[in-house]
């Protein structure tokens, strides 16, 4: 594994060859934390906090010398690249690596384990591995997601997968993904839900299942082409359609700017659609 700066962000290439989660250490740091809380009257959430700006980390006598550094490791990555060859990330991996904004997945990877990335606070942008199969319990829990799109061959989504990112209103599945009603508790979209706790799953995959969402399904499908959004227009009404919200709010147009497979740009869609109409072409 190597690290270097990419795009601004100090990135860490992991290519699963050496075990990132010790326990021994997140327990000995974990243990000092609570004491810097109390010494610091830390109440709550520590979102903003910097470690750096309350407490040197030379004045940690109780700290050992190698949990100072692990800690220090760990709070430096910004992004993440996850190398071609990696089939899963084990348990733990990057549990409560507070800085880490990105992660960029190779589509060799299959498996996100439980508690995988937990508590990355920062972390709002995933490029999702397009062979991905299964997403473990907590495994993005507490971290900042607004918009998630799974890939189709996701058949598994564990409890508490999503919980607590507290912006996120988009999650599109598959169909025939297992969905744990428990995974997006404490998110937008859940506070959005009429469906009540045990009916989330089943609505998520059918809040768009209405022919007055024809578009809606097109634009966060995976991968759209610029054949079936024109196709869809036809249909129902041009690129006013393009405004049309569905249940919770969130727009075909929407979802194509989310959508990080949908390499189509909107404007070249609406004039495609309109000289189609005026059969010029």
């Amino acid at each position: 594994m190597r690290v270097a700066t990419v795009d601004s962000l100090v990135t860490l290439f992991y290519d699963g060859s050496r075990e990132l989660f010790d326990q021994e250490l997140i327990w000995e740091w974990e243990d000092e934390e609570v004491q810097i809380r109390h010494q610091n009257n830390i109440n709550g959430d520590w979102e903003d906090w910097q470690l750096e700006e309350v407490v040197n980390f030379e004045e940690l006598n109780e700290l050992s010398d190698e949990c100072k550094r692990y800690i220090r490791e760990r709070r430096s990555w910004q992004q993440i690249i996850v190398v071609d060859g990696v089939t899963e990330i084990p348990d733990y991996t990057f549990y409560e690596c507070y800085n880490i904004q990105r992660v960029i997945f190779a589509d060799s990877v299959i498996r996100i384990e439980h508690h995988a990335f937990f508590g990355c606070r920062s972390l709002f942008d995933i490029k999702w591995p397009l062979n991905l199969e299964c997403i473990g319990q907590y495994a993005f829990r507490e971290c900042n997601l607004s918009s998630v799109f799974i890939p189709p061959r996701c058949r598994e989504i564990g409890g508490w997968a999503f919980v607590a990112n507290e912006n996120l209103t988009i999650l599109n599945i598959p169909q025939d993904t297992e969905l744990q009603r428990s995974a997006i508790f404490n998110t937008k979209l859940f506070q959005k839900s009429p469906a009540g706790n045990f009916g989330v799953p089943t609505w998520l995959k059918n809040m768009n299942n209405s022919d007055q969402f024809a578009l809606h399904r097109v634009c966060s499908s995976f991968e759209p082409t610029l054949e079936m959004i024109v196709d869809v227009l036809k249909d129902r009404g041009g690129p006013n359609a393009f405004k049309v919200e569905n249940s919770i709010g969130i727009t075909p147009s929407r979802y194509l700017q989310e959508n990080p497979y949908a390499h189509i740009i909107e404007k070249e869609i609406i004039e495609k659609y309109i000289l189609d109409m005026m059969g010029e072409l």
